[in-house]
This record gives structure tokens, C-alpha cells and sequence, in this order.
């Protein structure tokens, strides 16, 4: 005589949930013996079988494809497997550009408590072209809503209060107009701009300068957007600056 399992017992051994067990075969997936009183009963075999089903949802495939499994042809197979594979490499993609961006975060958070203890460090500036920056353009926005590090600020320290607003341009597919261009023959002393959004702008700007300023005259300053604190209950820009400096 064939030993049948209760439905606890099933959802024990392959530690899948009663409600999904359920779902599963009011969904079409599998089908196991009804008693009147709607008590299920399951073989062995249909033990293996939602083993089998178990597997497929693993690995992503969708309830609504799994709804003709027990007729599933090895074209079927393929066809499915196909459409999750490809839906997996496009969140594959999507979790390394999030990894990529956690790095990216990290690193900043190294750099401001780096530059926090230093007046200034002589450093190569790490991208190559910075492009015009308007809130009005919606591409140059999406781009910047996706990494809000890519926004640079371009200040004549002449006067500083003049500045242009720009955005890293290596990558772009336009570019559009470049208000900065990297040359070999500048150096810049990259220090941390504090700033304060909150209260009119207000930074450490020119103070960051004086010691700088020992080195030559300063030209131009790119000021680019690590990320934001609040301390002591204000909120507080943290801007990489790389000041040119030209030496007499």
C-alpha cells in the first residue's frame, strides 16, 4: 500500500511554506489526491515532482509559466530558461553598477576623512573633461540623479563667487559644450570643501586657500560633489577641490 504524506510533512521536507504548497496547485501547477473534506494527500512521487517545481522557481522562473509545467516539452524547457537568463543578466548588470556605486561611496568616505586631516594634497585629477551642467537638461539630470558625484562645480579664485556649474563629460555620448579640458601641465592641490546648503552656501572655501596659496597662485578650482552628513543637526556638502596651481 502506497504511503501517502500530509501536507506538513511535504512543507517539512523540502521546507517550502503550506500557503505555497497551496498557491502551487490552485495555481495548476501540480495536482495531488483531494479527499472530500479537502484534506490533500501526497506520494512520494508527487513529493519529487514539487521537488522538481521547487527547483524552477529557484531559479527564477515566473508562477504564470509554470502553470503548463506537467506538459512541458524540452522546447518549453529551452524557451523559458532562455527568457530567465536573460532576465538575469540584466540583474546581474544592475546589482554590479550598485556595487560599483557602494565602492564608489566608500572610497569618497575615505577620501573626506583623509583631506579632513590634511591642509591639502598634490593630486592628479582623475577624469578628463567637464561639460555645462543645467538643471534643465533632462538627460544630464537622469544622469545625475543615477550618481550625484559626477556634479562639479568650476570656480575662477579670482572671483569666486563666479562659478559655472558642470558635470564629469568622460563617457558621455554628447557632451556638449566643455567648460573644463584636462592638460598634462597643470598640478592641483586637492583639498575639502565643507560647505552648507542650508545657510546660504556658506564654506571654507577661501580659508582652505591660504595655505595653498603658499605654493603660488591659484587659477581655477574644480570643486567636485563627494556627499552630504548632517552634524550637529546641519547638513554638510562635502566638495573634493583641485585648485591649479601656477607656480612664479
Amino acid at each position: 500500500m502506497e504511503k501517502y504524506l500530509s501536507i506538513g510533512e511535504v512543507s517539512r521536507l523540502l521546507d517550502i511554506p503550506e500557503h505555497t504548497l497551496r498557491y502551487w496547485q490552485d495555481a495548476g501547477i501540480f495536482s495531488v489526491y483531494q479527499e472530500l473534506n479537502n484534506y490533500r494527500k501526497y506520494t512520494i512521487a508527487d513529493l519529487l515532482n514539487i521537488a522538481e517545481i521547487a527547483f524552477y522557481r529557484k531559479i527564477g522562473i515566473p508562477v504564470r509559466e509554470m502553470e503548463h509545467f506537467s506538459h512541458f516539452s524540452l522546447e518549453d524547457y529551452s524557451k523559458v530558461l532562455t527568457g530567465v537568463g536573460e532576465q538575469l543578466e540584466k540583474q546581474m548588470q544592475s546589482l554590479e553598477s550598485m556595487q560599483r556605486a557602494v565602492e564608489l561611496k566608500q572610497k569618497h568616505i575615505g577620501e573626506i576623512e583623509f583631506l579632513k586631516k590634511v591642509d591639502f594634497s598634490m593630486e592628479r585629477i582623475p577624469f578628463s573633461s567637464v561639460t555645462r551642467f543645467q538643471y534643465s537638461d533632462r538627460d544630464k539630470l537622469v544622469r545625475y540623479t543615477q550618481n550625484p558625484s559626477l556634479y562639479v562645480r568650476l570656480i575662477d579664485t579670482e572671483y569666486p563667487d563666479r562659478e559655472v556649474r558642470g558635470m564629469i563629460a568622460d563617457g558621455l555620448p554628447c557632451q556638449g559644450e566643455l567648460i573644463w579640458k584636462k592638460t598634462e601641465d597643470r598640478e592641483y592641490a586637492a583639498f575639502l570643501i565643507e560647505e552648507l546648503p542650508d545657510e546660504g552656501y556658506a564654506s571654507n572655501l577661501l580659508e582652505k586657500l591660504i595655505p595653498i596659496r603658499s605654493l603660488g597662485k591659484t587659477g581655477i578650482i574644480l570643486a567636485n560633489f563627494l556627499m552630504s552628513e548632517i552634524q550637529d543637526g546641519r547638513k554638510v556638502d562635502y566638495l573634493k577641490g583641485y585648485a591649479e596651481i601656477i607656480r612664479q
